[in-house]
């Protein structure tokens, strides 16, 4: 037999219920949730993300007969190619997209999480397609009925390592640890090597410059779009930075040789979870330090030390990532197409997915972001020539 619920839905942060985490500082005791779905997160990304793709919120909140909390979720609904899409508050921002979940008195069957779904579906504002993924089965201990009724799995997984185990097992599971551990101490050589957890604001702006600086040198490198293509990612971090810090939910680190900043990690925490979101490590004649694997190693060091339980190195299958984590979580994905228009955008998109797929595709496309850098530094250096002139 399915409870009663009743759905209402937010088009702003500011009307939500007090239910909604702020941040974990600010949560209620029995909320289950990803950092990504805290106020906090969500303001962040509705100021740079959102703002930038004019993405209206839909801030589901379901409650009980009683008006108990059951399950909030941010949504938000996009205009692309005249199709309204519905998706989670996401645009890769966000490493795992769940609901908020609060305990019920029941067990979620498929069945009752589909009448969930219609009923969600019956309060939102019309729309023609849905494309809920990077969803986790669990939250918090507890099952998450979006997971349900997915109809495919994500093509990707998040990765993580269970701190929860003596340093001396974490430590020796380390992949070439030895090595490791040779290069610190050729580092030592040149300087004293120190990893520092940043305190004061002064040091945050140096050390978050350090780490973007070198996330878009990665991006020019690897000939794929960077904070150039996408600005809306780079105001993330630099505009919301501060808030992360007034809210307790950041975790910045640099490794320094004697004086000079070589690499650094930016990530978020909630509670003893870590979450690494940016790693930034200086190239050039650091490059045979593997430097971004000390930076790893020692906050993995760091974070045990801490009582951390848990550091979530997030989604991808990059070979590093499968060498260094102990645990995998896999990923759904629900499509629903409500309309001719959804239709449409949904085959266009295939489309499109095929055609990156092809090897004509993967060699020219990095082409591309050659090109326009190229032409970007052109116009600068023409701008400025002129007005030397």
């Amino acid at each position: 037999m399915m409870m009663k619920l009743s759905v209402q839905v937010h088009d702003s942060l500011e009307t939500v219920s007090k239910e909604w985490p702020v941040s974990p500082a600010d949560a209620p005791a029995n909320a289950r949730y990803h950092v990504f779905q805290t106020l906090t997160f969500l303001r962040v990304w509705w100021d740079t993300f959102g703002r930038g793709a004019a993405v209206t919120p839909c801030l589901v909140e379901v409650r009980d007969a009683e008006g108990r909390p059951v399950l909030f979720a941010p949504l938000g609904l996009s205009k692309r190619k005249q199709a309204r899409i519905l998706t989670f508050a996401d645009a890769d921002a966000a490493d795992y997209n769940a609901p908020i979940l609060f305990p019920v008195d029941h067990e979620w069957t498929r069945e009752r999480a589909a009448e969930l779904w219609r009923l969600i579906v019956e309060a939102l504002p019309a729309f023609d397609l849905v494309t809920l993924s990077k969803m986790p089965e669990q939250v918090g201990g507890l099952t998450n009925p979006l997971y349900l009724i997915a109809d495919a799995s994500n093509d990707v997984a998040c990765h993580g390592t269970n701190l929860c185990r003596p340093w001396h097992e974490i430590d020796k599971a380390v992949p070439f640890r030895k090595t490791l551990l040779k290069k610190m101490r050729g580092l030592e050589r040149i300087g004293p090597l120190r990893y520092l957890v940043v305190a004061d604001e002064q040091d945050h702006d140096g050390v978050l410059a350090f780490v973007l600086r070198q996330k878009q040198r990665r991006f020019e490198e690897t000939k794929v779009p960077g904070f150039d293509a996408d600005p809306e990612k780079y105001a993330f971090f630099h505009e919301g930075t501060r808030s992360f810090v007034d809210a307790r939910m950041v975790h910045l680190a640099g490794l320094r040789v004697g004086d000079e900043i070589v690499g650094a990690m930016w990530g978020l925490v909630q509670g003893r979870h870590y979450y690494a979101i940016l790693i930034g490590s200086e190239g050039t004649e650091w490059a045979k330090y593997s430097i971004g694997r000390i930076v790893y190693y020692k906050t993995l060091e760091w974070l045990h030390k801490a009582g951390f339980e848990y550091m979530d190195l997030g989604i991808g299958d990059e070979p590093w990532k499968l060498d260094h984590c102990d645990t995998t979580v896999p990923l759904a994905q629900m499509t629903v197409i409500r309309t001719w228009r959804g239709r449409w955008y949904r085959r266009r998109m295939r489309a499109l997915e095929s055609l990156r797929q092809t090897l004509l595709w993967r060699k020219l496309r990095p082409l591309k972001w050659v090109v326009l850098r190229w032409l970007g530094q052109s116009f600068v250096g023409n701008t400025q020539g002129r007005r030397r002139g």
